[in-house]
């Protein structure tokens, strides 16, 4: 009788392990890496979500779904994209993006340094796709 008891409780418990894993599974992908350095958007490497630091793989991670802050670091290629302004070694302020992540997707993160003014250079989405089944 024992066993057979059990028997359903793992039963039962089963298909709520299997739920859990699909939404692991749909959680949002956040792509950081780009080799195309034709356009003036940059790799970058994400070191902060919602204020924590955070040690994350340069090519991409996976996010939970919602709203998430994220600061981070970039290296440029300004061949392709010069900055007309007077270089200077100072750092430079980039605002963080703030967006709404949603399961099921895959969104390309960047730094956008097109415009010759560095104040305006910014972390942007540039792509967002369905995650593939």
């Amino acid at each position: 009788m024992k066993k057979t008891g059990l028997m359903i409780l793992i039963l039962m418990l089963l298909p709520a392990q299997v739920v859990a894993e699909e939404l692991v599974l749909d959680n949002p992908r956040v792509v950081t890496f780009k080799s195309n350095v034709s356009s003036c958007l940059a790799s970058v490497e994400i070191k902060q979500i919602d204020g924590h630091l955070r040690t994350l793989p340069t090519m991409g991670f996976e996010i939970e779904p919602g709203w998430h802050t994220m600061h981070g670091t970039a290296k440029l290629n300004l061949a392709n994209c010069p900055v007309k302004e007077e270089r200077s070694r100072k750092q430079v302020h980039v605002p963080a993006l703030e967006w709404l992540f949603e399961a099921g997707k895959v969104y390309y993160v960047g730094l956008d340094h097109s415009s010759p003014m560095r104040k305006n250079w910014r972390l942007v989405v540039w792509k967002v796709e369905d995650l593939e089944s």
